[in-house]
């Protein structure tokens, strides 16, 4: 009983151990341990430094579903090793730290620096069982990306897109395909009063309980009137930091309120 008190916590410091020091993180090395060891360490991982393409490869397996790659320095290689495996419940790829530019090149070869669309599309065409993906910052996703996730990933729930700066009113329209959706973020996106006429009717407007559009510069108090004339489930909306908004907004908000006061938790939105 003495021996086993001590055995845990004499793991937890052997994987920390191990995933400070690169010279002990050898792909060779990591790939023979148990699934539930590599878990571990992966987790560890993510906290102290960036991994290699190798590493990633060796840690990761069949039975691989809740990966946190958050602001780890991303590349195609790391998404054609996530590739590789389809048991995914959970991907935290959020890319939230600003982007790392070379002097001397271009802003569209520092584009090409980043992970591309298709090679992410190519993770999520297996991913049939994903019903959480974190994409924040993605500066490289597109309307294509949400076409593959609405026809390979039709069980997803929560769905971040903060920041996708490329996401507009056709990208919106097709994120409302998704039947199961209950938390969805499209924060500082380009999409205007069309998205979220979109959203407000389409399949997704059921099952919404969280949506979060703040700081998108081209929502009017029109978009919102549509927006809420549709979602049947809202509890959170957080519509912050929209310079178009006006006081005209709470109007379509006390509306929604006397007809759907059992489900609200909370509206936050910033009158200009």
């Amino acid at each position: 009983m003495y021996e086993t008190s001590w055995h845990y916590p004499l793991l937890e410091l052997s994987l920390a151990s191990v995933a400070k020091d690169p010279r002990l993180c050898i792909p060779e090395h990591l790939s023979p341990l148990p699934p539930h060891i590599k878990d571990k360490l992966l987790r560890s991982m993510r906290r102290y430094k960036d991994m290699s393409p190798q590493v990633l490869d060796s840690l990761l397996h069949k039975n691989s579903s809740d990966l946190d790659l958050q602001d780890l320095d991303l590349t195609d290689k790391h998404l054609e090793v996530l590739a590789k495996y389809h048991n995914y419940r959970k991907l935290n790829l959020n890319q939230t730290k600003k982007p790392k530019f070379k002097f001397g090149t271009t802003d569209k070869e520092n584009m090409m620096t980043l992970p591309s669309e298709s090679a992410l599309c190519t993770v999520l065409l297996g991913a049939k069982y994903l019903h959480t993906l974190f994409l924040a910052g993605w500066a490289t996703v597109t309307t294509e990306t949400m076409t593959t996730i609405v026809n390979h990933c039709p069980f997803i729930r929560l769905l971040d897109l903060g920041y996708c700066t490329r996401l507009n009113d056709c990208s919106a329209a097709v994120i409302g395909q998704l039947g199961h959706l209950e938390s969805l973020s499209l924060t500082g996106t380009h999409i205007t009063d069309v998205g979220l006429a979109s959203i407000g009717s389409s399949e997704s407007a059921a099952t919404i309980k969280e949506l979060r559009i703040n700081k998108c510069q081209d929502i009017t108090d029109a978009g919102i009137e549509l927006l809420l004339g549709g979602l049947q489930a809202l509890e959170i909306l957080i519509f912050t930091a929209c310079p178009k908004i006006t006081d005209d907004s709470r109007v379509a908000l006390d509306r929604y309120l006397r007809e759907h006061r059992v489900n609200v938790k909370q509206l936050s939105w910033t009158v200009y």
